[in-house]
């Protein structure tokens, strides 16, 4: 057999230290001590298996004698077992590559052993594959179903996906506070009712945001921050429980003012946090409706950001924005 020498290569990924996969070639690592020749002979070999076969760079295995090594497969079955790295080339089954006479020969070899038989010997074990597979998801969604009707059968109907939203400001009492305010009318129960009823629906829709983003729920019975298991189920201390998924489309439902949506509904919580006087909360009231007009002018063909906080449809919550602005 041909002299070869990995002295290098063995020094320099050993058993504990070992390159990280990628297939098509790892050239980042062997740059270092291949010429530039080898690094581009190798380059177009693999690139050439790739679009000629399928054949990707995989199986990265250690042996004492060579190193770390590897093996060309289709979708991890595989059709040449042993590529080996040298500090000056590469082998592909025993076959050194140093030339193009090399490249050649390990290339026809490679032919050699993709054959009607190794496409048989792949479609079948694809076959067994995805057979095992999809056995294995049926056990799981079994599992997953005995486990899940197991933790229903302690679960009181009446308590689970009891979901609490906060409502919608009404249309009526927007243009009530209008009217009252352009009569120089300060009502500041009816400021308030407005404005609060704004703050808490934008603040729940912030803060219950963030939580569901980082598979989170806040139980609307005792407000305890749960977190989601995988079998997708949140069981609160207090007996309330959830499925997460209707937790979410509920939410969506509801139109809750998302907290990466619009940002002007955070903008709206800082602005009524700083109110005092009647004045503060009108203008930040009127913040909103400015806002809400901006949004819908803007000709947005879903998520019109005033029906996620004003009571009505679409049209009608158009409709009151825009009587509000041009009044």
């Amino acid at each position: 057999m041909e002299k070869i020498n990995n002295t290098a290569w063995r020094k320099r990924f050993n058993k504990i230290n070992r390159p990280h996969n990628s297939n098509h070639g790892m050239l980042g690592f062997w740059s270092d001590f291949w010429t530039s020749e080898t690094v581009k002979m190798f380059n177009d070999f693999s690139n050439e298996l790739s679009v000629k076969y399928n054949l990707a760079l995989t199986h990265k295995t250690y042996t004492v004698m060579y190193g770390c090594k590897f093996s060309y497969s289709l979708s991890n079955i595989v059709l040449v077992k042993n590529v080996y790295i040298y500090d000056d080339s590469f082998g592909i089954d025993g076959i050194i590559v140093r030339n193009k006479k090399d490249y050649q020969k390990a290339l026809s070899y490679v032919d050699s052993l993709y054959t009607d038989d190794f496409i048989k010997i792949y479609k079948e074990k694809i076959s067994i594959r995805n057979k095992k597979q999809t056995e294995r998801l049926k056990s799981l969604a079994k599992r997953r179903k005995d486990e899940l009707d197991k933790i229903l059968m302690n679960i009181n109907p009446e308590k689970l996906n009891k979901f609490k939203w906060s409502p919608c400001v009404s249309r009526d009492s927007i243009k009530k506070l209008y009217k009252l305010n352009a009569e120089f009318i300060y009502d500041e129960e009816l400021v308030d009712e407005v404005g609060f009823t704004l703050y808490a629906r934008c603040v729940q829709g912030r803060d219950e945001t963030i939580l569901y983003n980082d598979g989170k729920l806040l139980c609307h019975n005792c407000k305890k921050i749960c977190i989601c298991p995988t079998n997708g189920i949140i069981v609160c201390k207090c007996g309330y429980a959830y499925f997460f998924r209707e937790y979410r489309m509920s939410f969506n439902r509801n139109g809750m003012p998302s907290r990466s949506a619009t940002p002007f509904f955070n903008e709206f919580i800082e602005k009524w946090e700083k109110t005092k006087t009647y004045n503060d909360k009108m203008q930040a009231i009127d913040y909103v409706i400015h806002e809400c007009h901006l949004n819908l002018i803007s000709n947005v063909k879903r998520g019109f950001a005033g029906c996620n906080l004003i009571q009505g449809s679409k049209n009608q919550v158009s409709e009151l924005i825009l009587d509000l602005a041009y009044k």
